[in-house]
């Protein structure tokens, strides 16, 4: 009975520290001002993300002309070194313009009017590709899945014998609205037992997740440099295959200028060059940020991801914490989760504890929020996001045990290394 008082006690005493430490941390050191502003936030956005010192370095370099040998070693040194992120010997190029630069290129490259196209829906980023489809082609159709879900082969398959003439089949290969990782491999080889040409936004999968573009006959890949790649916004990442650039020669150049693929293809195989001024800084800042993926591997990095993907996932569903993606298809670079109903404020008090998490896109916002766990997120980093979550749930009003979370994440961590 001694034994038993004595643990109530503890127990009271060990609830009343925490009380009292959040006190102090919610009033002594915020107030009604925030510790940590804009500067100082931690980026835990599925991007821009966090970069590494040396890109912010590469950036600050003096100024060289685009036209000059200098810079075309430069690019072509970039183009060298992304082909291994993405398993491809083809060509890629850069874009001045973000990811949905990217996307737009691929429609207007690939799609004229009258061709049938296949959009594949499970979150916000599918749905604008599915919308800039509409302006190309009134004869698109969509396979809708629920939020949440994954998109099946099977779906896949059952649309296209609907749609025997489809030309094109559109995926989102990391759904970053939703935390989904939808199976590309599985899927590109329905697309291509069709005869379909398949177009994949790896936007956050390329550069920290496994992509294999040619293994897996992906026809055109498109990726964005504020993700995996730890480059700020404003590149576009493109590369296509042989068949795709077939494709390209049946639909009319007078569709686009800006992203005319051919013309950038041209271009590269003559100086090599870029039709228009490309975004000289960035392409400095790729270099730096290709150097360090070289550095520490393909294989390393994706096996980085991964583990940090779980142990914060982990680390989530020890605190009681309801994952949003459906189980066997989470994102390795993105993690969703649903809000507690009594933790409403919760994004909010993150970020006055110097931690930017995402909210829910869409009919999801209030609902979830978005966690990226890419590029330089190491234990460090995921221990800190685990914490300051946890505690700003606490916070906010959930009904969670506090140290459950960063426990579980520890004891990941712990086994893998």
């Amino acid at each position: 009975m001694e034994e038993e008082a004595e643990g109530s006690k503890l127990e009271k005493i060990q609830d009343k520290f925490r009380t009292v430490t959040l006190s102090f941390l919610g009033e002594n050191i915020l107030g009604n001002q925030m510790f940590y502003d804009d500067y100082t936030q931690f980026l835990a956005i599925p991007g821009p993300v966090e970069m590494h010192p040396k890109v912010y370095e590469a950036m600050n370099r003096h100024l060289y002309g685009h036209r000059t040998d200098h810079f075309r070693e430069i690019y072509v040194d970039c183009v060298e070194k992304f082909k291994p992120t993405i398993n491809t010997k083809q060509e890629v190029y850069f874009l001045a313009g973000s990811g949905s630069l990217g996307l737009h290129a691929a429609i207007t490259n690939l799609v004229k009017p009258g061709d049938t196209v296949v959009n594949l829906v499970n979150g916000k980023f599918g749905e604008r590709v599915e919308q800039i489809t509409a302006r190309f082609t009134e004869n698109h159709h969509t396979v809708r899945v629920e939020y949440g879900q994954a998109i099946k082969p099977e779906m896949v398959k059952k649309a296209l014998e609907e749609n025997p003439d489809t030309s094109l089949v559109t995926i989102t290969h990391n759904e970053t609205s939703t935390g989904i990782l939808n199976p590309l491999p599985e899927i590109s080889k329905v697309v291509h037992d069709h005869g379909a040409l398949l177009m994949a936004d790896c936007i956050t999968s390329a550069g920290g997740d496994l992509v294999e573009m040619d293994k897996w006959k992906i026809d055109f890949f498109v990726s964005g440099s504020q993700k995996c790649y730890g480059v700020p916004p404003g590149l576009a990442f493109i590369a296509f295959s042989e068949a795709a650039a077939e494709k390209m020669k049946e639909v009319p150049r007078s569709q686009d200028y800006y992203s005319d693929l051919l013309m950038y293809r041209e271009k590269l195989a003559k100086a090599p060059d870029t039709p228009f001024t490309p975004a000289v800084s960035l392409i400095y800042g790729l270099q730096a940020s290709l150097d360090l993926i070289h550095e520490e591997g393909m294989e390393n990095r994706i096996k980085r991801h991964r583990l940090m993907g779980k142990a914060y996932r982990n680390g989530l569903e020890a605190m009681g914490i309801k994952l949003f993606a459906e189980e066997g298809y989470r994102s390795n670079t993105v993690t969703s989760a649903v809000i507690p109903e009594k933790a409403a404020d919760f994004i909010k008090i993150a970020r006055q504890f110097g931690v930017l998490v995402a909210g829910g896109q869409g009919t999801l916002k209030g609902k979830i929020w978005r966690v990226g766990h890419m590029n330089t997120v190491g234990p460090r980093e995921i221990l800190m996001i685990t914490s300051v979550v946890e505690l700003a749930l606490k916070q906010a009003g959930a009904d969670i045990e506090l140290g459950k979370g960063v426990q579980a994440t520890l004891e990941t961590l712990n086994k893998a290394y």
